[in-house]
């Protein structure tokens, strides 16, 4: 804990380190326990007993009794837990910034980068080597954004397989709990620990089939379908292409039937409603001390009639099939993971939708995990997603561990990570 309470005070990573780090003395596991000593950051939307929860916002300080249930999964299998990583103001924008503070992105240590949100103070935990992994949430690309900025690996799962029991709620439709690390295998191991027994279960066996099984078919898109992508990610993207068919496996191109902004507009719609729903006790109160463009872009979410937003979700049904149906059989959607490389502070846009390739996942209710994938020309870390529906999580894990076997862009990445944090 000294370790990582010194290296914060530059990284700025947790909002509120524990005097003690929380652990179960007595492991439930009757088998060798997954995580034993493992330290973990655990992003403050999360509950854990006897530290509070702040939600990135001035005028929430929640103090649970009880941890929320992934964290009792986690220290069953003998997790430890190190402190409360910073979030954005209720997990709503994809930049890190938050009224309780802005962590540093290690890919650089003059700090010039933002890191991406909202499971900002998770990524630039393990990104600079605070922790070894780490757990964020993600309700439209809170996981992969700050996952592709600071240049590690950040899972989405299927909705409902992490329990958010006792985590705070931005869109019970979209909101997942997931895990953080370096290499997808770092990502499987937290994961499966973070898991109830049954989906567990299915989880291990999943991998196994996913071994004992060709390689999946990979559908990249065509030019065409991405234009948010600039030149440096729209490079790596090809470059990953080819070696994914070097690799072995099936590839073929494809063009989006809807436009990733479309089906951004209408997450938006929906997110921000049930954003307005959960949080309405501060937004409402004017003396709330809320980030004035979070209050505002709440409160006109929550001007949504009815009508408006059943509409929104028809649209959702019609644009999971569409997307599904690009998908072979076992096959999945490879993906940029953000539409450019880390952001300097200099060229903030509040306007720009960071989730543009990262929303579309949640709205169909599917799975994705984000990997480094490259470099721009400045030696920032390009990312990219393998995305498949509902279930497939074991499908997606598998595909970016024989990318990461494969492939050294993510110790590329850590090279760089520890150079910066000499």
């Amino acid at each position: 804990m000294q370790f990582i309470r010194k290296r914060n005070e530059n990284v700025r990573a947790f909002v509120h380190l524990a005097e003690e780090p929380v652990q179960e003395r007595l492991l439930r596991s009757q088998s060798v326990p997954m995580l034993s000593g493992v330290p973990l950051a655990v992003k403050d939307l999360i509950d854990v007993a006897g530290m509070p929860t702040r939600l990135g916002c001035r005028a929430v300080d929640l103090r649970p009794q009880q941890h929320a249930l992934v964290i009792a999964n986690l220290l069953g299998e003998g997790a430890v837990i190190a402190g409360k990583s910073h979030t954005t103001e209720f997990a709503m924008s994809g930049w890190g910034v938050s009224p309780l503070g802005r962590p540093l992105n290690p890919i650089d240590a003059s700090d010039v980068y933002f890191s991406g949100g909202s499971s900002n103070g998770s990524a630039s935990a393990v990104a600079a080597g605070l922790v070894p992994a780490a757990l964020g949430t993600d309700t439209g690309g809170s996981v992969r954004i700050p996952s592709s900025w600071c240049g590690i690996t950040g899972l989405k799962g299927s909705p409902g397989w992490v329990s958010t029991k006792g985590v705070a709620a931005l869109s019970q439709r979209f909101d997942v709990v997931g895990p953080m690390a370096r290499t997808a295998s770092d990502v499987r191991l937290l994961y499966r620990a973070m898991l109830p027994a049954a989906r567990r279960q299915v989880l291990e066996k999943g991998l196994e089939q996913a071994t004992a099984q060709p390689l999946p078919t990979l559908v990249f898109l065509d030019d065409a379908s991405l234009p948010e992508a600039d030149a440096d990610m729209l490079a790596s993207y090809r470059d990953s292409q080819a070696r994914c068919e070097a690799l072995g496996f099936p590839v073929s191109i494809a063009r989006i039937p809807v436009s990733f902004a479309q089906m951004s507009q209408v997450w938006a719609g929906l997110s921000g409603t049930e954003g307005y729903l959960n949080n309405r006790q501060w937004v409402d109160d004017p003396a709330a001390p809320l980030d004035d463009a979070v209050r505002e872009s709440l409160t006109q979410s929550g001007r949504t009639d009815l009508a408006s937003y059943f509409n929104l979700l028809n649209r959702a049904g019609q644009y999971r099939e569409q997307i599904e149906s690009l998908l072979p059989a076992g096959g999945m959607l490879v993906v940029p993971t953000t539409s450019t490389p880390a952001t300097r502070l200099t060229q903030f846009d509040p306007q720009r939708p960071l989730g543009i390739y990262t929303r579309f996942v949640n709205l169909i209710q599917g799975c994705a995990i984000a990997v480094p994938n490259g470099f721009t020309h400045d030696q920032r870390p390009t990312s990219m997603q393998f995305v498949a529906g509902y279930g497939q999580d074991a499908a997606v894990l598998h595909a970016a561990i024989q990318w990461q076997a494969q492939t050294d862009w993510h110790e590329q990445v850590r090279r760089l990570h520890q150079q910066q944090m000499q």
